[in-house]
Parts: C-alpha cells; sequence; structure tokens
C-alpha cells in the first residue's frame, strides 16, 4: 500500500509539472517587423547581352529612401545552370543603389537582392529579361 501512496504521489506531480509548463503566459510585444519595399530598373528599357546597368530603389514603410544600406546583387540564369554572377551595389542617390551586370546569354535570369542595414535583412527576388 505504501507503493501505491509513492507512485500516486509521484504521478500527481509529474501531472501537476505538465500542466505548468502547457499553460505558458505570452506577453504580447511590440512588432519590430520593418517593410522594404525593393524595386529595379535598368539603365535600358530592353536589357540586351553584354554590360547593363541595374538600378535598385529602396523605400522604408514610409516611402522614404533607405540610405546606408548594404545591398548584395546576385543573378541567375534560369535556363542555364551554372551562369551566375554576384556583386555589391554602391549607393547613388535618393534611396538607389546601381551596380553594372555582364550578361553573357540572352534568356530569363533571377535577379536576388539581398538588403542588410542595422543588423536587419530583407531580401527579394526578381526576373530580368535579357533580349
Amino acid at each position: 500500500m505504501n507503493f501505491m501512496w509513492k507512485l500516486t504521489g509521484v504521478l500527481l506531480i509529474f501531472a501537476l509539472l505538465l500542466a505548468g509548463c502547457s499553460n505558458t503566459i505570452v506577453q504580447p510585444q511590440e512588432s519590430t517587423s520593418k517593410t522594404v519595399e525593393i524595386t529595379m530598373e535598368t539603365n535600358s528599357p530592353t536589357p540586351t547581352v553584354g554590360l547593363n546597368e541595374l538600378i535598385i530603389n529602396l523605400r522604408n514603410e514610409k516611402n522614404q529612401p533607405i540610405t546606408g544600406a548594404n545591398v548584395d546583387i546576385s543573378a541567375d540564369h534560369s535556363e542555364m545552370s551554372g551562369m551566375t554572377m554576384n556583386g555589391v551595389a554602391t549607393e547613388q542617390e535618393n534611396g538607389n543603389y546601381a551596380i553594372t551586370a555582364d550578361f553573357s546569354m540572352s534568356g530569363m535570369w533571377k535577379i536576388t537582392i539581398v538588403v542588410q542595414k542595422e543588423g536587419i535583412e530583407y531580401k527579394k527576388v526578381l526576373d530580368l529579361k535579357i533580349q
């Protein structure tokens, strides 16, 4: 009988511990996520094989230019694996960042833009057709 009481006590303590763990109160936290609008254009309305300037525009949630960011660009040919390039865009003015890319083949390219500022990272992938 003494064994049954001990076993019941241990099971009761175990059940209370499990119940305590499952009722964790989560305090609401202020959202620190910010939105960044990332757009891209080229120096030519119809990008062609060869050198093309990619112009990246960064805006915050209040539509103000984002300055002082690190903007990494990579390009992958969608139809031919292994054809890639990457580099860092340089800051221009008014939230614009530019990089000159040498597209060696026509077709669809996936442009990946990674923006880093103040320990936060934003990423956007865009398609670019090269003629």
